[in-house]
């Protein structure tokens, strides 16, 4: 019978295992989503014949006004008007022009020859803060802290399926606060990007043509990033309902039942078999 109730035991502790490693496998899908979703700038596209219209002011700095006058589609006082030839991108950590590299159009927009990607360095305005934009930066250093709040949440998860604490309610529900906090944050992040829309700086008023208002994309579409970032917060708060299922489902107090030994002491008294009468016959 004790070797029976110890096994019990055992086999429930190897479940609530073996549910916290499912936990923290989840939990890390969910922290690669948001990580791609970062880095890859897709969040929107820009389709490719559209219309792209750059300040002719911005040109005129960059020291582009001769070429402008004999290779645009069309030129006003105040603008200058391409056709994109390539789909271009808008994303957290920064775009694509809708021009192929080291085309004389990037290099009117960018100054330089180069890539038509710019990406964003976050360090960069820690060390020099005149490079800091609200409307840039903000967005991606929110969505960052999202992320680094969920690495810490897989940290946790990691920690208690290493010990005898994995299984447990307490270790559940701060696993599932912890979720909820690291989605909510980054998904504030993300909206952030298009309520900045209509801002001069943003990368939406710049690719997707006419933007006057916030959460407007223009001509825009949502890209591959932005579904990631859906799906990888959809897939957060998933977690956390079904880690406070959990811990409601797990009983408190299962700290040390795994090294308990339950005794059972024989009756004090003797029963003694009652006598059978007998007849004769």
């Amino acid at each position: 019978l004790l070797y029976t109730i110890k096994f019990e035991q055992d086999l429930g502790d190897m479940n609530g295992n073996n549910r916290g490693i499912v936990l923290c496998f989840l939990v890390y899908i969910a922290l690669c989503a948001t990580i791609v979703s970062i880095i890859e700038m897709p969040w929107l596209v820009v389709p490719v014949g559209s219309e792209f219209t750059v300040d002719i002011e911005q040109l005129m700095q960059n020291n582009a006004t001769a070429f402008v006058t004999t290779n645009t589609s069309a030129v006003s006082d105040t603008n200058v008007t391409w056709k994109s030839t390539v789909p271009g991108y808008c994303g957290i950590s920064g775009y694509c022009y809708p021009f192929e590299d080291d085309s004389m159009i990037v290099s009117m927009l960018t100054g330089s020859w180069g890539e038509r990607c710019q990406q964003m360095n976050p360090l960069h305005p820690m060390s020099n803060a005149a490079t800091f934009d609200v409307v840039q930066h903000v967005p991606l250093y929110v969505t960052i802290a999202g992320s680094v709040f969920l690495l810490f949440t897989w940290i946790v998860g990691i920690c208690a399926c290493c010990n005898q604490d994995c299984g447990h309610c307490t270790i559940y529900s701060v696993i599932a606060v912890m979720i909820t906090f690291s989605a909510s944050v980054f998904l504030v992040g993300g909206l952030m990007l298009f309520v900045f829309a209509h801002e001069p700086n943003s990368c939406i008023k710049r690719l997707c043509g006419d933007v006057q208002d916030a959460f407007e994309i223009g001509h825009c579409f949502p890209g591959f990033s932005l579904y990631v970032a859906a799906g990888g917060l959809l897939f957060c708060y998933i977690l956390a309902i079904a880690s406070c299922i959990l811990a409601s489902k797990t009983p408190i107090g299962n700290r040390g039942k795994g090294n308990q030994i339950i005794e059972v002491q024989p009756a004090s008294g003797v029963m003694r078999r009652p006598k059978q009468k007998t007849t004769r016959t």
